[in-house]
């Protein structure tokens, strides 16, 4: 399924224990009136990301090394921003399903393209095909719309790769700027525009804790 999120109030984020913070209002600014397509293959994770932004919420404040205080921690309610979801057909690749993905590309302000990045870590051939064959389509679309929507490729399910799960928060920009040296990586990156355009983020959805980590980093960027 691909979906489409038009976002009608800003999201309140700080980030906290990091040399950069990302503050309500700079959210408010950046997401109010925004549109977001949510694209992606079978089973990257777009439901759970869907679900979590429309009933779940988020702290007030996150800190990359989760602290057993967090949860009691203020919280912003998600739903409380009525977003509203449009969901599309369960998409198979073919050229009727890559014409659904366009019609949401091109009415969206953030597009978040969704991948499997334990499987292209590990070398996957077939999903390293079947994410090339998607961004030949999307890099058509991102270049004909003027002024580009902002595109994220969000790499899912690191939580299954061990370098991921060992690697501390110290780290992590480490682990990131590996996977973005993968050759296919730097092919998708360079098919959606280059780094200036398109934002790689990486993280896991198995808790709420670890998808309330991948929104922060995701909106963080949005903002800036």
């Amino acid at each position: 399924m691909a979906f489409f999120v038009p976002v009608l109030i800003g999201i309140a984020i700080l980030l906290a224990g990091t040399t950069i913070a990302v503050k309500w209002d700079d959210i408010v600014i950046a997401l109010r009136g925004k549109r977001l397509a949510v694209l992606g293959a079978r089973g990257v994770g777009k439901t759970h990301l869907v679900k979590f932004l429309t009933t779940g919420a988020i702290p007030a404040e996150y800190k990359q090394t989760v602290a057993p205080e967090k949860a009691s921690s203020r919280r912003f309610s998600l739903k409380d921003l009525d977003l509203k979801v449009k969901e599309t057909l369960d998409l198979s690749g073919d050229k009727a399903a890559y014409a659904e993905w366009k019609e949401l590309h091109d009415e969206a302000d953030v597009v978040f393209y969704l991948l499997r990045a334990d499987r292209l870590i590990a070398g996957d051939r077939d999903v390293e095909g079947r994410v090339r064959d998607d961004l030949r389509h999307i890099s058509g679309w991102l270049e004909a719309r003027s002024p580009r929507p902002r595109f994220f490729i969000i790499g899912t399910h690191c939580d299954f790769d061990a370098e991921f799960q060992s690697t501390s928060a110290d780290k992590i920009g480490d682990y990131v700027d590996k996977f973005r040296r993968l050759p296919i990586v730097s092919e998708l990156v360079a098919r959606a525009g280059g780094a200036q355009q398109a934002k790689v983020v990486l993280g896991s959805m198995k808790t709420v804790q670890d998808t309330e980590a991948l929104v922060y980093q995701v909106f963080m960027q949005v903002a800036s």
